[in-house]
């Protein structure tokens, strides 16, 4: 056999560029693959950091939302209130309208002192009672008139045998300087007591004699309000 060293030589050459090209194409394939991995990542991260943003965005708009339903409920609440107060106190300003105009210019036929209004109102939790009576003059020329005023509560005292009815005078049931009250005005008066109804005792009535000097006594009754 023919010894060719330029053909052995010629063949070293061609692995060498053979294992050479290999060497580059695996380079190259393994930078391709970590650019490809690198360009992925950042993409998943600005998609990432896109997620993150609209998350915190909408949990923005969530808060504001909440914090916007409770003020405008905080602002309803207290409009409701604006005019239930508004409400009350027209109808009072109405009904202080009407006392005066009655006062003013009444239409009824009746003249003189009158027993106009009687209030009751519980002082506390115990069997004390605010009462204040209201004497008005109804006449077209007012000038001042006086007297006095006498105050009794009807009742009864119930056990378990029988039920007594009883009357109580103002002087049995409160602390006063004098008694009967006085009363002196021109158009209108409002006299008040605190009284102690006593344990077992059932009130019922009210009774009101009120005599202005020089006339006839005037009575009115009414029912006791407080239960």
């Amino acid at each position: 056999m023919q010894h060719r060293p330029g053909r052995r030589w010629l063949t070293t050459l061609i692995v060498v560029g053979v294992g050479a090209v290999c060497f580059l194409v695996g380079f190259y394939a393994g930078q391709n693959d970590t650019l490809s991995h690198r360009l992925t990542n950042a993409i998943m991260n600005r998609d990432l950091d896109e997620v993150k943003f609209q998350l915190a965005r909408r949990e923005a708009e969530l808060i504001d939302a909440r914090l916007s339903e409770s003020v405008q409920s905080a602002a309803g609440n207290a409009l409701r209130e604006d005019l239930t107060a508004e409400h009350r106190k027209r109808a009072q300003l109405q009904e202080e309208v009407a006392f005066y105009k009655g006062l003013m210019a009444p239409s009824s036929l009746a003249r003189g002192l009158q027993i106009t209004e009687l209030e009751v109102a519980r002082a506390g939790d115990g069997q004390q009672f605010d009462v204040q009576l209201l004497l008005t003059q109804v006449a077209l020329r007012r000038t001042f008139i006086a007297g006095n005023v006498r105050i009794d509560i009807i009742g009864a005292y119930a056990d378990e045998a029988a039920t007594t009815e009883a009357v109580l005078s103002l002087t049995e049931l409160a602390e006063l300087e004098a008694y009967p009250l006085k009363f002196r005005f021109r158009y209108f008066q409002d006299l008040a007591a605190r009284i102690t109804v006593p344990e077992g005792f059932l009130p019922q009535r009210v009774l009101v004699t009120a005599k202005q000097n020089g006339k006839d006594s005037l009575q009115a009754t009414f029912p006791w309000p407080v239960s």
